[in-house]
């Protein structure tokens, strides 16, 4: 019966495959460009500490407008040249020339960085001007990138629709548009309900869309932020799960114990209704992603 729904999605039984092959699942890590000496050492603490287990490399964020896109640049080719793994660096698109965009990416290749997750992004939020004319959604910068060099390209993809978007519907067709420019996979928005993962490559699979699509996780640490961060990206906040984390409120010994229980079992559901790897988005910190990647069959942990 899933087979039917699924359609053109992959089918192998990732969960199964683990146990009974390698016990090991595919990770990947994002980390975002730090703005001073400290954040830089913490960073590559982090970058060290994670990188036995990133099997399928580093991701490194940019910020809205593409303000700082050289730190981007930059973090993403020391992390490439220190730990030897794939380097995804964003690239976004709003706030960017066309030259401004593409001279950014010719910097990447230079510098050796051979993936993008290309991006449309938000509107820098200081920004009240006229912006530079450039790239009006993210299907025109993959198809510019897929011209000027030949970059694995990524795209974002939304399992409870983007925020601007109107229907759930409408974005599934934005992110085949994606796709179909070259595009090979899509990073998912995180969620805090896997069930609607779970949903969303049903729904893919029945549009045609067989790319992988590759579940965001994030750490829950400091509910209070995730929450917020969930909201803000039009991620559904599941009242059970909030009321879990109301208990650390008035016991907080109990908020990291629940906090390393949820991320590994939240891990585990999106396994199971067939993410193909994960992303953790690690801010920065790795305890947590480190301890979760031990549990799920993953080296490096510690010292090793």
């Amino acid at each position: 019966m899933i087979d039917d729904i699924r359609h053109n999605q992959p089918k192998e039984a990732l969960l199964r495959s683990l146990y009974e092959m390698q016990k090991r699942i595919p990770l990947s890590f994002e980390v975002f460009p730090p703005k001073n000496a400290e954040g830089h050492a913490k960073l590559f603490e982090t970058i060290d500490r994670l990188a036995p287990s990133a099997d399928d490399g580093f991701s490194v964020t940019m910020s809205a407008g593409g303000a700082r896109r050289d730190d981007t640049v930059r973090i993403a080719a020391e992390i490439g040249q220190r730990t030897g793994r794939p380097v995804m660096a964003h690239l976004i698109s709003k706030g960017l020339s066309h030259e401004a965009a593409l001279n950014t990416a010719d910097d990447l290749w230079e510098r050796g960085i051979r993936h993008i997750l290309a991006l449309r992004g938000d509107r820098p939020k200081a920004e009240t001007g006229t912006l530079p004319a450039g790239f009006d959604h993210a299907s025109g910068l993959v198809a510019a990138l897929r011209d000027r060099h030949d970059f694995e390209i990524a795209v974002a993809a939304h399992p409870e629709k983007h925020p601007e978007a109107e229907t759930l519907d409408q974005d599934m067709d934005h992110l085949k548009h994606k796709l179909d420019a070259g595009a090979g996979r899509a990073f998912c928005q995180f969620v805090l309900d896997p069930a609607a993962y779970g949903e969303f490559v049903e729904a893919c699979g029945r549009r045609g869309i067989d790319s992988p699509l590759i579940p965001g996780l994030m750490p829950m640490e400091n509910w209070p932020r995730l929450k917020r961060f969930a909201r803000m990206n039009g991620a559904s906040v599941p009242a059970w799960l909030n009321e879990l984390f109301a208990r650390a409120e008035s016991s907080p010994e109990l908020e990291p114990y629940l906090a390393a229980s949820m991320t590994i079992e939240h891990a585990r559901q999106l396994i199971a209704y067939g993410a193909p790897s994960l992303h953790v988005y690690t801010m920065n910190r790795w305890p947590l992603s480190l301890a979760m990647t031990a549990i799920l069959g993953g080296t490096g942990y510690p010292n090793s």
